[in-house]
Formats: C-alpha cells, structure tokens, sequence
C-alpha cells in the first residue's frame, strides 16, 4: 500500500465531494487527494468486506475490458495495484496473443502485440482500487448516503457551495469548494442544474437496446488452454448477438452472452446455452456445453449510448467537475467506459495542477468542461460508428457515415491476415492513437487494396473466417508484472 506524502506539492485547497464510488469516483477521489485536505466519497451501496457485486454498479458481474490506457492511468495512482492483483488470481495477458477473437465474419491474427490485457472480476478490481482510496488519510468514504441536491452561493457568485446529502440519521448540508458528479448513467445534475437556475444539456443519443447475460462456470478438466479469453462478436448489420468467455481469478471462466434490440439471452441455463448455440460461431458454445455452471445468472441492460454536452451550456456553475458516465456513457460492449473515466480523472488531475499554480479554484469548472471532449471525441466516435452499422439503432447519423463503415468493414476483415493493419488497429482501440493510425498510407493502400479484391472474390478467400488461429508456438510466458510507475 502507499504511503502519503504529506509534502504532496499543490495541495492547498480546502474540501472537495465526489459523488459515487464507482472507478470513476474512486479514481476522483485518488486525484482530488493530491490537492485538497479534505476528501468525501458518497456511495449509495454499504459495502462488505471483500468482493462482491453491489446493486449500485449492476454491470459489475459481467465481463469487463480494462483497455490498455485505462490500465496505464491506474497504474500511475496505484503503483502496486497491479501486482497485488495478481496474487490474488488476476492475470496479465498479451492482449493479442492470448485472445481468440472472430470480429466482423473473421478471425483476427494472433501475434505478440506486447500490450497487456488483464483478466479478472470487476468486482475484484474495484474492491482492490477501493481499500488504496480509502487507505488515504485525508479521504472520507460515506456509504449508505445518497446526495440529493446542490446548494448554491446565495450571494448571487454561481457557485456551489454544498451540496444535500440523505444519512441514515437524516438529511444534512454539506459545504464544500467542489463537487465532483461521477455517479453514472443514474446522474441526476441535469434536473439539479435546472432546481437552481440552469439549462439542462443537450444530449446526443444512440438507442441501441443491449442486454449482459452472464454466468460463471467450471472449465471443461481437459481444456487444453488453446486461449485465455474467446470474443465472438457480431458481424453487422447482418448479426447482432456476441458471446465472450474470460478466464478469472480462481481458475473460473466468465462468461457473458450481449444481445442488441431486444434479442436479450434468457436467464434459466438451459435458454442461456441455447442462446449460445446461436452464435455466429459454435467455438463458445462448443466449450460451454462441457463446461459446469456455478451460482446463478445474471442480466443487466443497457437501452443507449448517452452524451451529455455539458460543454455546450451558455451558464454553467463554479465548483462542478462532471466526469464518467455522468457525462458520457458508452456501449459497454467495447470496453470504453473505465478507461475514458481514468482519462477524465487524469484530466481533472492537470487541471488541478494548473489551478494550483493560479493559487484558486475560479475557472476549474469551466477549463474542465471546455477540455472534456477531448477525451470523449474518438471513443465516441469510434463506439457509435459501430452501433450505428445496423439499420436498427437509432441516432443521428452524419454526412459521410457510409463511407466511413465501408472502410471499417473493410479494415476489420484485413486484421485477419495483416499484422501491421492489426497492430495500428490495436492502437486505436486502446487509445493509444487518434484516428491517423488507421489512415496513414500504410494502412489504408492495404485496406483499399484488400476493398478492391472483395468485389472480385468472396472474403472466405481473402480472409481466415472459418478456422479458430491456434496458440502461439513456442508457448510464450504470460507477462512479467506491470512495471511500476511514479505519481
């Protein structure tokens, strides 16, 4: 566990709230600790001792993707997060080479990508980022409470100043110089804003009607660990149902079937294996059918994609930081929403830094929700691209957007033969690169190329989309423990 420094240079403010203590309040909280004496986490949920799903994060039993960038942040305010994990059952993959992933009708390679891909529980995760929160001296955890509004400066400035809190022994008011809104998809600061006087935001949406249908099992004893985690995810417009399993602590497999449009797996075993069988692919259900179920099935279902454009507000309060969810909620199919929640802490983070050297807090609502987009522009954009693919989602779909699925359909089939497309793919998805990644020449002349001969011969010819790669040979060492990082 680390030690705090109480020499920590900036911090010189007074009070600050986050409200939720999910991995975008928890990773607040780490951040606000560095530049205020006091921190409050709110938390609905009380939580035991231990791991364990909660009713306040009702995705927390289902698979989970901590995307490379998402594990760079935590590691830098966790420094032995990740290798306590490990003792605990978690284990770092190569995020390509131990992943069997059939992807828009075909096979992806399988090659040593050298980023890291970590497998466990998210309530593991949590529980771990949790305890380093709470081992903070000047860090309070307030379960069991709920805030229920904001208090604004009667003195006519636009701040907040408090916030209303629901305690077991009652209602209370809270002062504060902060309020940080990482509550979730639940937020409430749009009705909160306009209790006190503002706008609410404009909201951009996709309605894509998703459901997580999850269970654990037993492995198969003489599964010979041709993998480490399996994705089968659609091919669209022409599919919309995808199955993944995910080795976890414990030596368990996790698995999780996802349904657009209504198309929800059932929760009684014999459905939930039959919705199995209907997978593009038999390889999951090929496993599952000799695997052995433990404990009982959960759902949890996600009606859209939201966006929340505080940024656009004409009035907009001092004292409010909105990240996470709160502000932007992604289709969680594509691993999004804890790293784009690591990037908004980091950014509250600089903005802190830069406001530390102001020696004052005015201007940090503002410089935050004017930065915030930068964030959020590419995941976004990058998730909604591939929702809005199927006919049946409903958003609004810009000008050039049919051009744009041609040439991702066209580089997701290129991924199965082409190391390089591959590996500039990756990039992308973990957030390492904008958009330039996949259009530079030596990328986009091979996908173009591959786009030419797709009119010429059927993608059974031009791409592996039948036959599941096998292991990498020789057998490759999972990854040495992440390195440890400074902050």
């Amino acid at each position: 566990m680390e030690a705090w420094d109480l020499e920590t240079p900036g911090r010189r403010f007074g009070s600050a709230v986050v409200i939720g203590g999910s991995m975008a309040g928890l990773l607040s909280a780490r951040v606000l600790a560095d530049h205020f004496d006091k921190v409050t986490l709110v938390e609905r949920d009380v939580r035991g001792e231990g791991p364990a799903a909660r009713k306040g994060v009702p995705q927390g039993p289902h698979i989970h993707v901590l995307l490379d960038t998402g594990r760079r942040i935590l590691d830098t305010y966790f420094p032995d997060l990740f290798e306590q994990l490990q003792v605990q059952g978690a284990e770092f993959i190569d995020s390509s080479g131990d992943l069997a992933w059939h992807h828009f009708g075909v096979w992806k390679l399988r090659h040593t990508s050298g980023i890291p891909g970590l497998l466990c529980t998210r309530p593991l995760l949590e529980w771990n980022v949790l305890r380093r929160v709470k081992a903070r001296p000047n860090v309070a955890v307030r379960e069991g409470c709920s805030i229920e509004g904001l208090i604004r400066d009667e003195k006519g400035t636009g701040r907040i100043t408090g916030v209303r809190v629901k305690t077991p022994q009652g209602e209370e008011s809270w002062e504060t110089d902060l309020v940080v809104d990482a509550s979730g998809r639940g937020s409430r600061m749009p009705q909160w804003l306009e209790a006190i006087g503002y706008a609410r935001p404009e909201e951009e949406q996709v309605i894509v009607d998703l459901s997580y249908t999850t269970c654990l099992h037993e492995p198969p004893p003489h599964f010979q660990k041709e993998w480490k985690a399996l994705f089968l995810y659609p091919s669209p417009p022409r599919a919309w149902r995808a199955g993944f399993i995910s080795h976890v602590e414990g030596g368990r497999w996790l698995v999780t079937l996802n349904g657009y449009f209504g198309e929800h797996a059932p929760t009684e075993y014999a459905g939930f294996r039959e919705y199995a069988r209907s997978l593009t692919r038999p390889d999951l259900y090929n496993y599952l059918k000799e695997a052995t179920p433990i404990g009982p099935i959960s759902q949890h279902k996600v009606k859209d994609c939201r966006w929340r454009h505080y940024e656009k507000l004409p009035r907009f309060p001092e004292g409010l930081v909105i990240l996470g969810d709160a502000a932007c909620a992604f289709n969680p199919l594509y691993g999004q929403g804890m790293s784009v929640a690591g990037l908004g802490a980091e950014l509250l983070d600089t903005c802190l830094r830069e406001q530390a050297e102001r020696g004052e807090l005015s201007g940090l609502a503002q410089r935050f929700r004017e930065r915030l987009p930068e964030v959020i522009r590419l995941p976004w954009l990058l998730g909604t691209g591939m929702d809005l693919l199927y006919p049946q989602a409903v958003g609004k779909r810009p000008f050039g957007l049919g051009l744009l699925h041609w040439y991702i359909l066209r580089l997701m089939e290129r991924t199965s033969t082409d190391a390089h497309v591959h590996r500039q793919f990756y990039r992308i998805l973990h957030l390492h690169a904008g958009l330039e990644a996949v259009l530079q020449p030596s990328v986009a002349l091979p996908v173009l190329g591959h786009g030419v001969m797709s009119l010429l011969r059927p993608l059974e010819r031009l791409a592996n989309t039948g036959t599941r790669p096998p292991p990498l040979t020789p057998p490759r060492p999972s990854p040495a423990p992440v390195q440890k990082s400074t902050g």
